[in-house]
């Protein structure tokens, strides 16, 4: 038997398709300097519900086909426990190069794929940005080759105290 540390517990804040889909506002042309701020207009973007991409690529939860290079994202949230914003990850499936924005602030750039569902830190800039309502994730994501998928959400990730014990095959 080999005892590995137990896996980290995550909680979802926002979902992203795995969990739950959402309808996002979405556009695949060029939009105009300031897309990613909170009080841009997308009035005039196509709504769509996440995630994003090819049914040919593995681990995606399809609700909009997308089948173009490029994908820009927006959509509004509230934090029902704003006070944990601090904790917060981005919880994304590329594929391929994305940018994340929170209130308008870049929050991650994300290069290549990364084939699954997984947590990446927030930089410290873009969580200071949050409230308790009001808040808009911005998202751009580039396909160059192969399977393209982009879906985000956010969720707190908490190391689990104690140990899993795994048997040998």
């Amino acid at each position: 038997m080999t005892a590995r540390p137990a896996p980290p517990k995550i909680t979802t804040v926002l979902p992203a398709a795995d969990v739950k889909s959402a309808t996002w506002r979405f556009t695949t042309e060029q939009p105009t300097e300031g897309w990613q701020v909170a009080e841009f207009n997308d009035g005039d973007w196509r709504r769509g519900e996440a995630g994003f991409g090819s049914h040919q690529t593995p681990g995606a939860r399809i609700g909009e086909e997308w089948a173009g290079r490029e994908i820009w994202l927006r959509r509004k949230f509230n934090l029902k426990k704003p006070e944990s914003a601090k904790d917060l990850q981005l919880y994304i499936y590329h594929d391929e190069d994305a940018e994340v924005y929170l209130n308008g602030v870049l929050a991650a750039k994300c290069s290549g794929f990364n084939g699954q569902y997984e947590t990446l830190p927030i930089r410290d800039e873009a969580l200071a940005t949050l409230k308790p309502t009001g808040n808009t994730i911005a998202v751009h994501c580039r396909q160059t080759t192969g399977g393209q998928y982009i879906d985000v959400g956010l969720a707190t990730v908490e190391q689990v105290d104690g140990e899993r014990t795994a048997k040998r095959p």
